[in-house]
C-alpha cells in the first residue's frame, strides 16, 4: 500500500513530502528567530500545540508577500523548517486539523480539541493553511534525522548563514629544528543543515519532490569553503524545463 500511496502523491503537484513550520510575520527579526530555534533544536508553544503546514513550497511563495490588513505584514515569513511528513506522523504524533462549526465543536471530545479548529467561511476561515499539529508545549527535534529536514530562507546568502557553521580543525605544526609538535587550529566551514532558498523556487521546480531531490547532494558535515567562496550553487537537482 505504501508504494502505491507514494506513487500517487508524487503525481500530484499539491503534495509535499514535508510539513513546514514557518516563522510568524509579526516577528521583528525572523532570521534571528530561526537561527535561535536551530541553535536550541526545539520549537516551543504556550498553547500546547506546535503548528505545521502541508502546503507545498512550490505553491505558496507568493503567500509570503500577501500582507494582513491588521498588521500590514505577511501572516508568515519565508523562514522555516520542513520536516519529513511521514516521520512527524509516525514518530511524533502529528495530525491534520479538523475544521468544525461552533455547534460541532461543543461535541468534540476534550482529548481531540487540540487538533480541532472552528470554521466560518464568512468570518474565520484558515482551512487554506492546511494545518497539522503536534500536541505538546515543546517539540525537541535534536533527535530528528537532519537528512529528512530542510531549512527555508529567502535568499542563498541568508540560507548559508543558517545552514553553514564555523568549526575548528586541529592541524599540528611540526618544528623541524626541534622535532616538537605545536598545536594549531584552522577555521573551517561545515554544513549543519540542508536547505532551500525561496528565490530559487519560482519557476524552477515542478513540485516539492523535485525540491527534496535537489538536496540529495547536500551532505550534513561536508566542507563548504569551496562552494561558498567560489560561488558554486549549493542546490543542484531536478528542475522544471
Amino acid at each position: 500500500m505504501a508504494y502505491f500511496n507514494d506513487k500517487f502523491k508524487k503525481a500530484r503537484l499539491d503534495q509535499s513530502p514535508y510539513l513546514f513550520h514557518f516563522i510568524k510575520g509579526k516577528e521583528e527579526a525572523p532570521h534571528d528567530t530561526l537561527k535561535k530555534i536551530l541553535s536550541e533544536e526545539k520549537l516551543c508553544s504556550k498553547s500546547g500545540i506546535i503548528c505545521f503546514s502541508a502546503s507545498p513550497l512550490t505553491a505558496i511563495t507568493k503567500f509570503f508577500h500577501v500582507k494582513v490588513n491588521g498588521t500590514s505584514r505577511p501572516l508568515y515569513c519565508p523562514y522555516g523548517i520542513g520536516f519529513s511528513r511521514d516521520m512527524l506522523v509516525r514518530d511524533f504524533g502529528a495530525r491534520n486539523v479538523i475544521y468544525v462549526d461552533n455547534d460541532e465543536y461543543d461535541h468534540i471530545p476534550e482529548e481531540l480539541k487540540w487538533r480541532t479548529d472552528r470554521l466560518n467561511v464568512d468570518a474565520y476561515d484558515f482551512e487554506y493553511l492546511r494545518e497539522w499539529r503536534i500536541h505538546c508545549n515543546e517539540f525537541n527535534f535534536s533527535g530528528f534525522p537532519k537528512e529528512h529536514m530542510i531549512i527555508v530562507a529567502p535568499t542563498k546568502d541568508l540560507l548559508n548563514d543558517l545552514t553553514v557553521q564555523q568549526d575548528l580543525e586541529f592541524k599540528p605544526i611540526v618544528n623541524y629544528f626541534t622535532g616538537d609538535v605545536e598545536p594549531d587550529w584552522d577555521d573551517i566551514l561545515i554544513r549543519a543543515w540542508k536547505g532551500i532558498s525561496v528565490d530559487t523556487i519560482d519557476g524552477e521546480y515542478l513540485d516539492d519532490y523535485a525540491i527534496s531531490g535537489s538536496t540529495v547532494n547536500q551532505v550534513i558535515g561536508e566542507r563548504m569553503e569551496d562552494q561558498l567562496f567560489e560561488k558554486i550553487p549549493l542546490l543542484v537537482g531536478t528542475k522544471l524545463k
